[in-house]
């Protein structure tokens, strides 16, 4: 087994692939995405039809079956373009092969961008700290019957069948997590859109669940599996968000390059002045680090190897660097970097979006405590 990472011929010729996908069809259709602020039927449509919703699903149910790090950069190749279709992407991707026990059926649909699926995880007070969730499964017979709320849940409105976290029985007689399988429009079932800066096209919504009736094999995984789920997506997710912000960033780097080379002021061009030069080269080593930290952990998780320090190693750096490189290019284009009419302001608030999926950048910091210096010390109850 080799022991470091490098691209192949073939993972070039994929970013090759996606990245003239993603500039021709996506990227012209970005903004008015943003305005409308709703699921854009049309980018799902676009994304199933080039294979982008079953990169890793195996051939023999549609997908492309290939690794992780080609996830990797198709995400990061469509964040270049519209961050929002880059969260669409790696979230119907990850649910979809992470939590089994969708059905045939709806993971073709999902892969041809015809449905679309959510996870229902983050509570008022659970986010992170799951331990915290108040919503319930109790058993009834062959069914389950749940109750609680669900909030910051992408693709709602919009998405047509949720993964929703639950405690439930265990064998011991305790509740533990386990994720089950619940139609958005069953009875009992309430969403209602949140308004959010950034990331608009992704949809993100709340979920009221009153007695919903699910049965009993709606259970995704076995049952009180959903944490140990949970977590083995993290590992993959946690380096797909970053890669998104750092596409980004390399798109608006680029743009701003150009634009600094052929921008005269008193005489020269503004590319000329060190304090707009040092900012653009320092920007893009950093987010040429932080995109070696998210493939470094992405190959990690095709060997196998357990990957969740390198994972939030990725996420804390990774994120920081490209909302850090967006933010500091966007006043070098004067007023105009603050106008609709260019796409540096709508790419700063999209890249803001990500501080928040998979768990915050503090908790990635609490959790690197407690994997190099110990659980002592992460200031985390037993």
């Amino acid at each position: 087994m080799p022991d470091h990472f490098l691209f192949t011929p073939g993972h070039e010729a994929y970013r090759a692939r996606v990245r003239e996908f993603a500039r021709t069809e996506l990227a012209p259709r970005s903004s008015e995405w943003d305005r409308a602020a709703v699921l854009p039927r049309e980018a799902l449509r676009l994304l199933g039809d080039h294979g982008l919703l079953g990169i890793v699903a195996p051939r023999s149910r549609g997908g492309e079956e290939r690794d992780y790090v080609s996830l990797g950069i198709a995400i990061e190749e469509i964040a270049a373009a519209d961050v929002s279709c880059a969260q669409i992407a790696w979230i119907q991707n990850t649910i979809g092969h992470f939590f089994p026990g969708w059905g045939e059926d709806t993971l073709r649909a999902v892969q041809r961008g015809e449905a679309a699926i959510a996870l229902a995880t983050s509570e008022e007070d659970a986010g992170s700290d799951v331990s915290a969730m108040k919503t319930t499964a109790t058993l009834d017979g062959d069914e389950y019957v749940i109750d609680g709320s669900k909030i910051h849940v992408s693709l709602t409105p919009g998405a047509s069948v949720l993964a929703v976290s639950c405690r439930m029985p265990a064998p011991d007689g305790r509740r533990a997590i386990g994720m089950l399988r619940v139609p958005a429009d069953a009875p009992g079932v309430t969403i209602a859109p949140m308004e959010q800066m950034g990331a608009r096209a992704h949809s993100l919504g709340a979920v009221r669940l009153d007695r919903v009736r699910v049965p009993c094999t709606a259970t995704l995984g076995a049952q009180n599996e959903g944490k140990a789920l949970m977590y083995a997506r993290y590992n993959v997710s946690r380096c797909l968000s970053p890669l998104a912000a750092l596409g980004a960033a390399g798109d608006v780097l680029r743009r701003t390059m150009d634009f600094a080379r052929g921008k005269v002021v008193f005489g020269r061009p503004i590319a000329m002045n060190q304090s707009v030069s040092f900012p653009l080269v320092e920007h893009q080593a950093k987010v040429e680090a932080g995109r070696l930290l998210c493939y470094r952990a992405l190959w990690m998780n095709d060997q196998g190897l357990d990957a969740s320090t390198e994972a939030a190693m990725a996420k804390w750096f990774g994120i920081g660097a490209g909302i850090d490189a967006v933010k500091d290019c966007l006043p070098l284009w004067g007023a105009n970097g603050y106008l609709k009419e260019f796409p540096i302001e709508q790419k700063l608030r999209d890249v803001l979006s990500l501080n928040f999926t998979g768990g915050t950048l503090n908790i990635m910091r609490v959790l690197l405590v407690r994997q190099l210096l110990g659980a002592d010390f992460a200031g985390l109850r037993a």
